[in-house]
Parts: structure tokens; sequence; C-alpha cells
């Protein structure tokens, strides 16, 4: 059987520093790549030409919808697979991806996007979500929204997902200090028409977290948490995430120990929240209900995309810190299991590797 084709599309400016990566990471699974420039002045169109990449010029007027469906215009597959130029398709699921595409499939695909954090490439500090990047190539699915733009029409109300993965590095510190101001003014403007829109306002509270707002993010979060319970809705989950993120990064662990079950009671199968819980019991000594969180951690589904994830929530870090609380019990031989179930999921888990080297060595001394 004949596979359909596949249009990769982006929107591009000034990204000379990544573009590369990103157009080699698909060129060997793309039948085109259209690339939609909003102003590059630096070396980003050159670049995307020498990828045979079709490349158009758009005028930039503050909107991420609009570029983006001019984007949609000019692609010619019966799929389009949907890529910023600071992301790069996994070259471990890249190859999956044009074999699993077929005429039986709802029209929007759900991709995991791991999103990098902190001052350089590093799985320890990473968030993921599930996110529609494939679109089929249907006229009356449009891109809303001047920033974090939405598919919609009638053929976008149901979804499936593939085993695939986009990193992304737009958060790393460098990258993310640059956008943060454009982002958020973006935002604003968005909200002046949609003050209510709670995906826009936890996009706000994420973006003031990465522009090191901290205190602008956890109140914007909780406020929005009250006014969902004054109406009697359940908060969105994100809020959550956001919220115990902060608690945690601050310390505040009496604090977050509050309400934690409260919002697990609402999202009984959030793996991230399970691990928040396992951190702050941990943290408040404990250890033993600690251990509890952990275990209920590892035994959630990953995959609702809903749900923002701590990267490795669901496997290394949960096993890591089910080998800290067992050392601190003193029972070595279950820690030692959980550290190298810990370090298969992830080698570079510095802090399972540290103990486990001390366990070992007292073990050794002790034989």
């Amino acid at each position: 059987m004949k596979r359909p084709k596949l249009s990769v599309c982006m929107i591009v400016k000034n990204e000379e520093r990544h573009i590369a990566r990103c157009l080699e990471s698909v060129q060997h699974i793309a039948d085109e790549i259209i690339v939609v420039d909003t102003g590059s002045n630096d070396r980003t169109v050159d670049i995307c030409k020498s990828f045979h990449a079709q490349v158009y010029h758009h005028k930039w007027e503050r909107d991420f919808s609009q570029a983006r469906n001019a984007s949609l215009q000019h692609a010619k597959g019966e799929w389009i697979l949907i890529l910023d130029a600071d992301e790069e398709l996994d070259p471990d699921t890249d190859s999956l991806l044009p074999s699993l595409l077929t005429d039986s499939l709802p029209s929007l695909g759900c991709v995991k996007v791991v999103n990098f954090t902190g001052k350089q490439w590093d799985e320890n500090e990473a968030f993921e979500q599930r996110q529609i990047r494939l679109i089929r190539n249907q006229r009356n699915i449009t891109f809303t929204g001047r920033v974090c733009e939405k598919p919609e029409g009638e053929e976008a109300s149901s979804t499936f997902s593939l085993p695939c993965t986009i990193h992304h590095y737009g958060y790393l510190e460098q990258e993310a200090q640059q956008k943060h101001t454009h982002n958020l003014s973006l935002l604003n403007t968005e909200l002046l028409t949609s003050s209510t829109d709670l995906s826009l306002l936890y996009q706000k509270a994420a973006e003031y977290d990465r522009g090191n707002e901290h205190e602008k993010a956890f109140r914007l979060a909780v406020d929005c948490i009250n006014e969902c319970k004054r109406k009697k809705q359940i908060p969105p989950p994100a809020f959550y995430y956001v919220k115990y993120k902060l608690l945690i990064d601050a310390e505040r662990y009496k604090e977050a120990e509050r309400d934690i079950n409260e919002a697990l009671r609402h999202y009984p199968d959030y793996c991230t929240l399970h691990h928040y819980k396992e951190i702050i019991m941990y943290q408040l000594k404990k250890v033993r209900e600690a251990i509890t969180a952990f275990e209920a951690c590892l035994q959630t589904n990953n995959e609702n995309h809903q749900y923002v994830q701590v990267k490795g929530a669901a496997d290394f870090r949960s096993s890591c810190w089910l080998g800290v609380c067992h050392a601190e019990l003193r029972q070595h031989m279950t820690a030692v299991l959980y550290l190298q179930k810990a370090l298969n999921a992830n080698p570079k888990c510095v802090r399972a590797q540290r103990l486990l080297d001390e366990l070992t060595k007292d073990q050794a001394a002790h034989a």
C-alpha cells in the first residue's frame, strides 16, 4: 500500500542557530518541507534552501495562528507535521512516523513533546506533554489564537496518539530569557479579549515561572484554582502542576502538604502530582508515606494529554527516590534494586549513581 505523503510545516524568524538541526531530523521522512519566514535578517532562509525547503515570506502581524495557517496553505501532502525551529524529531522514533499514518485515523495526531529547561540539554531538567502536531491536510482545519495556537474545525474533535517524540530546546535558559518578554506581551494582548481563557492563564503563569517571576506565577496559579473552586468547577491540572512545582522549589513543604491530596482526588492518575506528593512527604521526614506515593507514581499512566509531566517521574525519578527512602530506612538491598532500576531508565541520573556507589562500598566493607 502506498504511504501517504508527509509535509513538514514551520514558521521561522532568525533561527540560524537551530534550524539545521531541526531540518536534519526530518529531511529523510518529509516529502516536502514548507517554511514560512516572518522577517529573518540572518542566514535562516539560506540554510532552509540548502535543505531544499520551500521558503515563503509572510509579514509578521504578532499572530502565530495567522503565520501557521499561511504555512498550511502551501502543503500538498496528505498529512502535515508541525515543527518549530528550536525543535527536532527524536532519531529513535522518527522512522516510525510515515508508516503509522493511514486513512483510517482521525484528523489530529498527538506526539510527546519533551521540553528541556535549565542551562543545558539534560533529561534531569525537563518536562513533557502530549501535543497535537500531526494534521490531516484538510482545508477546514485551521489554527486560532494569537499565541498558544490551537487547531479548530469540524474535523478537529477526535485525536489519536503516536509513539513519537519531539525535543524542544526553546525553554533552555538562554533561549527562554530572550523570548520571555515577547511571549508575555502576546499573552497579555490575547487576554484583553479572552480574560477567562484558562489555557492562556496557565501559559502566562508558566511564562512567569520561566522568567524567574516565581511569586507572580504562584499567585496567578492559586488565583485560578480558587476561582474555579468558587464556581464549583474542577481546576485544570496544569495549575496544580505550577502550584506544587513552585512550592517545592521554594521548600515550602508544609504549605504544599495541606491540599495536595485534594488535587490528587481530582486527578488520581496524574503521575507528576504523585511525584510531588512523594517529595513533600520525604522532605517532611514522613519516609513511609513518601514510599507509598512513589509506588503510586510508578503505577500511573503517563500518557494523558491533559497533563504536564515532569520527565522521568514515572520511571527513573521515582525509582531513584525509592532508593533514597529505602536507604534511609536501612533497607539497603531494596534500595540497591531501585537505584539500579533508575539507572537502567536513565544512566545519567547522578543522584542514583552516587548513592548506589555509597551503598555498594558499604556492602563490600562489611562483607
